[in-house]
């Protein structure tokens, strides 16, 4: 993913790579210019870029108002009917545009035929389950275009024909005419209000055809347990001899029911998300996909929201949990916030001092164990100066004028961008910086503060070396994966680690997807080497089940080794987009087997903080010797 500097933020662009960017580079051109990221891209169902729609999509920036279409089909929603009116609709902006290009552009009229003959073509591949899974209104709506186009003949019902008729969407409309067609489409087939239906929908996925049937069969009832805040009590030492475990019940939900509420409970815990919506659906749109499709994402500032709380828990009624290490009375069940009438105001005080009382036992525990934990700071620091000066090379920077650097120098014609060339930095610095990545889930409440003490040790240690580095911490809750920054690379100081805690649960695969995605261009950009250290028990477990699919009849629970499979699979595409990525494993040794399936040999145990500046230490040199990230 590109990352374009504007002032002091980084801004998220779109990543375009194989298919994508074939898609991309046809819309740019239909468009006649380039310095935009497309809203929309076009596929086949196997992947392929579908020439055609993306043809259109460009030829819509270039007589319609791109944006404002965005807009309208956000406002639909994520319901399964917004997802069908929304292919639908393409149909009617596709005959418009099509009108108004065609006499500048006659060669469309034959890949206009063209695209009709691959639909038929590819109809016909399917198999009956592949038919099954289809929407049969937007099937039966683009045989009726493709078939009006080659001059067939097609049987549809009286409703499909008067929604055929109703695409033909005639030449003469601008940008508001055709929001105006589209929302009375909307409306009069569909029962949807355009910026109504957000606020409604939720993002799931839909079991059609023989699934649908035999899942409405066998779960007449659907089980919901909305993921509510937990507390933490206690004396906040740690417990090595277990992790608090979440257990699933079949079926059951972890949501409110509401999007618009569980989007408001995530910003109340977190605080607002350090990007803006647009390019928030960038990263959902490209990495909520297969086994995450109904998740979503959220990225936030180690300072909080109104809550400023850790995540969540079920209820014990509707959820089953085991806490195998911590006493009895530790945990206590908060409200949920934002619904139950006159509770917000008093559930953010408690949970704001919650956060707080962490923090302090965080801090508490450093100031308990100072000398061990500045001894491992002086080492780590020695073994990582000498590691780094016999490893790396020192870092040069984009100049004007210098080595020419052959795969930039586009950018000069293109983008008037004269920084295309390479020179020795006067600034001696080691060519690397490096992502600390926490797991926050509750399976980590009762080692909180050895975690945060750990996180403290190797941030320092690094910042002494002139490395930078950055701490995240991730969970899940009500479906949303939230990575929270606890220090940035700018950050000297590493105080805001101590803001640490656990809760809720944690979906290791999305999460390092998104790691990768924020952190490879940044690879080119800041440093010629990056690292990822994920402090973890490797126990992937989330409450948002992975959707059926074509192999699948039901949904399957996140967990085990489908999850475990879910994460050694980010970690491989870490490594191939050259990302160093090891992991400090400090868990039960049942979950040894996970470390070692997910990560490989590039993982150390850590036991107590005796052995850790070493452990790290060996771990760093590990990486960087591994050719299959190089």
């Amino acid at each position: 993913m590109p990352l374009r500097k504007t002032g002091v933020r980084t801004v998220i662009r779109q990543h375009y790579t194989g298919s994508s960017r074939q898609a991309a580079n046809i819309i740019w051109n239909a468009a006649g210019r380039y310095d935009f990221d497309p809203p929309f891209l076009a596929f086949f169902p196997n992947g392929d870029a579908d020439d055609y729609f993306n043809l259109v999509i460009g030829l819509s920036s270039k007589w319609l108002d791109l944006d404002r279409l965005d807009v309208f089909f956000e406002s639909l929603g994520l319901s399964n009917t917004a997802q069908e009116a929304s292919a639908i609709l393409w149909l009617g902006i596709e005959s418009c545009v099509y009108q108004k290009e065609c006499p500048q552009r006659p060669i469309l009229e034959a890949l206009r035929r063209e695209r009709a003959e691959a639909f038929y073509v590819y109809s016909a591949s399917l198999s009956r389950q592949q038919m099954m899974l289809q929407s049969m209104k937007v099937f039966d709506q683009e045989q009726a275009r493709w078939a009006s186009v080659l001059g067939k003949k097609v049987l549809l019902s009286p409703a499909a024909q008067r929604l055929s008729q109703a695409l033909e969407f005639p030449e003469n409309l601008d940008t508001d005419g055709m929001i105006d067609r589209m929302t009375q489409i909307c409306m009069e087939y569909f029962h949807l209000r355009p910026g109504r239906a957000a606020q409604d929908s939720t993002r799931r996925i839909a079991v059609r055809g023989l699934a649908g049937a035999l899942a409405r069969r066998f779960m007449k009832r659907e089980l919901r347990s909305a993921d509510l805040l937990i507390l933490r009590k206690g004396s906040g030492t740690g417990d090595r001899k277990g992790s608090v475990q979440l257990g699933h019940r079949f079926g059951q939900e972890h949501t409110s029911g509401s999007a618009q509420k569980d989007l408001a409970y995530i910003r109340d815990c977190f605080g607002p998300c350090l990007y803006s919506d647009r390019e928030m659906r960038i990263l959902e749109n490209t990495l909520c996909v297969g086994t995450d499709a109904a998740c979503r994402l959220w990225i936030a500032d180690r300072s909080g929201g109104r809550c400023g709380a850790a995540a969540a828990k079920a209820p014990d009624t509707n959820h089953s949990g085991t806490d195998t290490g911590a006493e009895r009375g530790d945990v206590e069940i908060a409200g949920n916030l934002g619904e139950r009438p006159g509770a917000a105001q008093s559930q953010a005080k408690l949970l704001r001092q919650d956060q707080e009382n962490q923090r302090l036992r965080n801090v508490r525990f450093y100031q308990e164990h100072i000398f061990r934990i500045q001894e491992n700071i002086r080492d780590l620091a020695a073994q990582t100066d000498t590691i780094f000066a016999s490893y790396l090379h020192y870092l040069p920077k984009r100049s004007r004028r210098g080595r020419i650097d052959a795969e930039k120098v586009w950018r000069l014609p293109v983008l008037s961008d004269p920084d295309v060339f390479w020179s020795d930095s006067d600034i001696t610095e080691f060519s690397v910086t490096v992502d600390l990545l926490l797991d926050a889930s509750q399976s980590r409440m009762n080692n909180q503060e050895m975690i945060a003490s750990q996180a403290y040790i190797i941030a320092k240690s690094f910042e002494s070396c002139g490395i930078p580095v950055r701490v995240s911490a991730f969970r899940s809750i009500r479906g949303y994966t939230v990575l929270q920054r606890l220090k940035s690379y700018k950050d000297k100081r590493c105080e805001g680690i101590f803001r640490y805690y656990a809760g809720g649960w944690n979906r290791d695969g999305l999460c390092l997807k998104t790691m990768d995605y924020l952190m490879k261009d940044e690879q080119e950009k800041m440093a010629s080497r990056r690292i990822l250290l994920v402090l973890t028990d490797a126990s992937p477990n989330d409450s948002m089940q992975i959707p059926p699919d074509e192999k699948h009849v039901f949904a399957r629970e996140y967990e085990g080794d489908l999850a475990v499979q879910d994460a050694a699979a980010a970690v491989r595409q870490l490594r191939a987009d050259g990302i160093r990525t090891a992991a400090i494993f400090f868990g039960a040794s049942t979950h040894l087997d996970h470390v070692h399936q997910i990560y490989g040999q590039n993982y150390v145990r850590i036991r107590s903080l005796s052995q850790f500046s070493d452990a790290v230490g060996a771990l760093l040199k590990r990486a960087l010797e591994d050719r299959g990230a190089a």
